[in-house]
């Protein structure tokens, strides 16, 4: 009932959110292990977010309409015409949300590959996100009681000086990529944790942690050196000036 709803509106709500369908790609270098997308159950999980969400304007309906009945005719029009707009304006928001759930749901893209993940997000913002493994610290399976209750797992990978605060916080993003909506996250969670492990044994993905030398210490290093070589060239020009070689003095 309610894809036959969105069906219903999303030619006319698609057109103003100008998305891009094309489907994300993994850095150059890295090979693409497997392509995701989030199950089916957290389509179902976002529609009924969707619907609870718009339940307590709908409560407020009644009480409108029964002050209404009770109030003066001077009155009662008004209370009648509060309820219609609270109304027609939750109907308007929640035609907008599904439609919106819908579309970020067909938009998410998760791609596994052999050196880095690729995350694809988001309707109203779309957001992309590659993390290197060479910085992953932490690959977890989280499952709150709502997501029992629906059937799918999340999975966080987090990378060093990441956010350990909530999805909804600002700046979380920036160092964590989270799958949302998987059947199969421990499964995920081992791919990701073998191309770690074959990326780090290889020396791969090591990060360096000497400093950027500046400009001056790059042209001590190459004043040094044409020192140490002028040095070498006078020595060697000595060797070979033509002086005769020291004799051994006879018993």
């Amino acid at each position: 009932m309610i894809s036959a709803f969105v069906s219903a509106l999303r030619p006319l709500i698609e057109p103003l959110l100008k998305l891009r369908f094309e489907p994300p790609a993994l850095p150059e270098g890295s090979q693409t292990l497997r392509k995701l997308k989030p199950s089916e159950r957290y389509l179902s999980y976002a529609y009924t977010g969707s619907v609870l969400t718009h339940v307590p304007p709908l409560l407020m309906i009644p009480g409108f309409l029964i002050s209404g009945l009770l109030a003066v005719r001077a009155v009662s029009w008004v209370l009648f015409l509060v309820a219609g707009l609270i109304l027609l304006g939750t109907l308007v928001s929640l035609a907008v949300s599904l439609v919106v759930r819908r579309l970020g749901w067909e938009l998410r893209d998760y791609l596994i590959g052999s050196r880095s993940l690729r995350l694809r997000e988001g309707a109203f913002v779309q957001r992309e996100l590659t993390l290197s493994y060479a910085n992953v610290q932490n690959v977890e399976v989280m499952q709150g009681p709502l997501e029992r209750l629906f059937g799918f797992k999340s999975l966080r990978v987090s990378t060093a000086g990441g956010s350990r605060g909530g999805p909804r916080e600002r700046g979380a993003p920036s160092h964590e990529a989270r799958l949302v909506g998987l059947e199969d996250a421990e499964a995920v969670r081992d791919l990701i944790l073998g191309a770690l492990r074959q990326q780090r044994d290889a020396g791969l993905g090591d990060p360096s942690h000497e400093p950027p030398r500046t400009r001056t210490q790059l042209l001590e290093e190459i004043r040094d050196a044409a020192a140490a070589l002028k040095l070498a060239t006078e020595r060697r020009a000595r060797g070979t000036s033509g002086d005769p070689p020291p004799t051994q003095q006879g018993r």
